[in-house]
């Protein structure tokens, strides 16, 4: 079902059809981990066509042209399969989908603060200026929202690797992301509330049966069924 779902796209011929099947698929619940496990191994396949073609000197301009367009339709398809689930999910888990696309260390920092830690209370006037207000706003993602959302993702991971949707190698990598995300978001929580605080306590414990699981039988090791015939 995922694969055939995203070669519809792949044959949707031009943008605007694109994005009405994408909408399409995200409302009937076709944009699942499944889909995008299926995905990413097509982004990763198309990436090492391109690079394949780029060593070979005297390659055939045409193949290595077909190989690049390839690789751009399916980051515009990944990009916009993304951006229409986080019109509707959970404000942790479009942070956390958000996180996982962004490469830049200094970006995802920026992401962190912004989202996770309290914000200046600032009203603007009519004529522009800024007046800061006493207090400040709660964090945009509430830090329990975004140990779930980690959570559910490692599981959801492990669930598609133990059915065979995916290899060990690649759950492995996604795992890790995940794991490294958390590592980041501990840094800034740290930062803004302090290494001894209650909110930095709570974000370290909810994560430790994630990626320090106490049995071998861990959701987080066998996925959902695991978890469902506890």
């Amino acid at each position: 079902a995922a694969a055939s779902t995203l070669k519809g796209l792949l044959e949707a011929g031009e943008i605007r059809k694109l994005d009405a099947l994408i909408g399409k698929a995200a409302r009937e619940g076709k944009l699942n981990v499944p889909f995008f496990n299926v995905l990413n191994v097509n982004l990763r396949d198309a990436a090492a066509d391109v690079a394949s073609n780029i060593k070979e000197t005297d390659a055939d301009t045409t193949e290595e042209g077909g190989a690049a367009s390839r690789l751009q339709i399916l980051q515009h398809v990944y990009t916009r399969c993304q951006e229409e689930m986080e019109k509707s999910i959970a404000p942790g888990l479009a942070l956390l989908n958000r996180l996982l696309r962004q490469e830049q260390e200094s970006i995802r920092k920026n992401l962190y603060e912004h989202y996770l830690t309290p914000q200046s209370n600032k009203v603007t006037t009519p004529d522009g200026k800024e007046i800061e207000l006493k207090g400040q706003a709660p964090p945009m993602v509430k830090l329990d929202e975004f140990v779930s959302a980690i959570s559910k993702t490692v599981e959801q991971i492990r669930t598609v690797e133990n059915a065979g949707g995916t290899d060990r190698a690649s759950a492995a990598t996604m795992v890790e992301s995940c794991r490294q995300i958390a590592k980041e978001a501990r840094v800034i929580i740290g930062e803004r509330y302090g290494v001894e605080s209650d909110e930095l306590e709570a974000f370290q414990q909810g994560l430790q049966p994630v990626f320090r699981p106490s049995s071998p039988d861990s959701p987080y090791i066998k996925g959902e069924t695991a978890s469902a015939q506890a």
